[in-house]
């Protein structure tokens, strides 16, 4: 008995026809898919152009500085002459902070406020120091209590001279504002205070005598001279070099003539 092996049937590959519809078909989903792209793309494309032609039309260049608070501490003129790179700059691009700390490297100004103002101004708002003494020589007190030493100053600036250890500079200056009016009143102009390191008081007139107080008993020495001063010393201070306090019943007077018998001369009360 024979066997009869089993034909195989050669499966049928999808015809011309078959081939060109799932092309078709396919084309159509590519084309789909290239036309929302290309939509996307345009829209960014727009949106791209759009924003750089507003961000050119909000980039106009800086040509107005408004300063304000500018003294003769911290003149306009010179204000101007350190922010005039800021000129022809982008009103966005300019660093503000940049142009911040080259005007605080002045050591008059306490604060700077740099703010843009579309389109084209910068406002520049400054805060300085209020000198009201200079301190141990070149070096300025404010009235904030706060010493510090500026490159340059008014050459009219007229101010009391102080002097002191460090950290003692509120206190000389109490000294100063306490005895000015007690010495105006008999007719004598204070000038300056200085403190020794162990507190000792020396004043300063502006006749260019110095009274040395010492550190005891400051208002007890120096109303013993105020009471003899109408007196005695009275239209004649041009001549005094040095009055000395320091005594416990009377003062001593130096007199700039160094041939003058009364030189070194003690007044006892």
């Amino acid at each position: 008995m024979t066997t009869r092996r089993a034909s195989r049937v050669r499966p049928r590959g999808p015809s011309w026809f078959e081939r060109w519809a799932a092309f078709v078909t396919g084309l159509r989903v590519v084309w789909r898919w290239a036309w929302r792209v290309g939509l996307w793309l345009a829209f960014f494309t727009a949106v791209v152009l759009v924003s750089q032609r507003v961000w050119l039309k909000l980039q106009s260049p800086v040509a107005v500085l408004e300063i304000d608070g500018a003294n003769r501490f911290a003149t306009e003129e010179r204000v101007r002459q350190e922010l005039w790179p800021a000129l022809g700059q982008g009103i966005w691009t300019v660093d503000i902070t940049a142009l911040r700390k080259r005007l605080m490297e002045d050591a008059w100004l306490t604060e700077v406020r740099i703010t843009r103002k579309w389109p084209d101004r910068l406002l520049v708002d400054l805060q300085t120091h209020q000198p009201i003494a200079t301190w141990n020589g070149e070096r300025l007190l404010s009235a904030a209590g706060v010493v510090f030493e500026p490159q340059r100053r008014p050459v009219d600036l007229r101010l009391p001279q102080l002097a002191g250890p460090a950290g003692s500079q509120w206190t000389v200056w109490e000294r100063y504002t306490s005895l000015t009016p007690v010495l105006a009143g008999v007719g004598m102009e204070l000038t300056g205070v200085a403190m020794s390191p162990r507190g000792s008081l020396s004043l300063s007139l502006a006749s260019g005598a110095v009274i040395q107080t010492g550190q005891e008993s400051l208002e007890a020495r120096l109303q013993r001279l105020l009471d003899v001063y109408p007196d005695t010393l009275a239209g004649k201070m041009d001549q005094v070099e040095r009055i000395d306090l320091r005594y416990s019943n009377g003062f001593a007077v130096a007199w700039r003539d160094a041939n003058d018998q009364s030189n070194n001369k003690t007044t006892q009360d």
